[in-house]
């Protein structure tokens, strides 16, 4: 299917929502493989004549693309396609799990799972710069211990650094949107006094396993990391996270 079929289709923008199907139709064409990152869209004019919709609606449509990782804006120049990237896949993503219904033990099981393991592959694989930005991200935890912004910060940065460890892009993709919903429930650990130095202590378990190679450390610090945080969140809100009968 050529791009022109693609943009002059107006199926999807008869039925629907005009909207909506501008920003599918944009996304096609987009996706249809017949451009490169770096290859700049047909101007607003040509591409509202082609979609047969308002330079308004064409504008918001595209602002919703650029969102999405999928093409740069640049004033006075036009539209041009973005390099794919994680952020690319990560983005709608975590848009959709926001959207979505999600509760804190529903994040925590999904840690549990997932986070043990990728501590395990990354004391394999995680190399020397690394480690060092891993050290770094320790530092800054216990420097800002009274300072939530700032050590939750520091935080994220860590797990995401323990992510991209691993080497494995998929790996990354799943584990970094679970980071950043996390991280909107961080601050709940001010609520207890002494949580936030003990975070940053299950920090430094796992930092020795990394550095030693040792997976098994690895994991096993993880492990307990993210069963000591259930069970802080648990106490936070009077009952256990996890309940056996609840239906996920």
């Amino acid at each position: 299917m050529g791009t022109n079929h693609l943009l002059h289709d107006r199926e999807g923008i008869v039925r629907g929502n005009i909207f909506d199907a501008t920003v599918a139709r944009l996304r096609a064409f987009i996706d249809c493989g017949s451009l490169s990152a770096g290859d700049k869209l047909p101007s607003e004019r040509e591409l509202g004549e082609q979609l047969g919709v308002s330079r308004s609606v064409l504008r918001e449509a595209l602002r919703v693309v650029e969102s999405q990782g999928l093409i740069t804006m640049i004033q006075g120049k036009g539209a041009y396609v973005r390099k794919p990237g994680i952020r690319t896949v990560i983005e709608p993503v975590q848009r959709l799990i926001r959207n979505g219904s999600i509760t804190l033990a529903n994040l925590m099981q999904a840690r549990a799972i997932i986070e043990p393991e990728v501590a395990k592959i990354a004391s394999l694989n995680v190399t020397e710069d690394q480690i060092s930005r891993l050290e770094q991200d320790c530092r800054e935890m216990i420097k800002y211990l009274d300072f939530p912004e700032r050590y939750l910060q520091a935080d994220t940065n860590f797990h995401r650094g323990l992510a991209e460890a691993t080497g494995n892009p998929v790996l990354i993709i799943m584990m970094w949107p679970l980071i950043n919903l996390f991280a909107g429930f961080v601050p709940l650990f001010y609520e207890r006094p002494g949580t936030p130095q003990k975070v940053f202590s299950a920090h430094e378990d796992l930092l020795n396993a990394l550095k030693l190679h040792d997976p098994e450390g690895a994991e096993k610090s993880m492990q307990a990391h993210l069963a000591e945080v259930t069970e802080w969140f648990g106490n936070l809100a009077g009952e256990k996270i996890f309940n056996s009968d609840e239906d996920y």
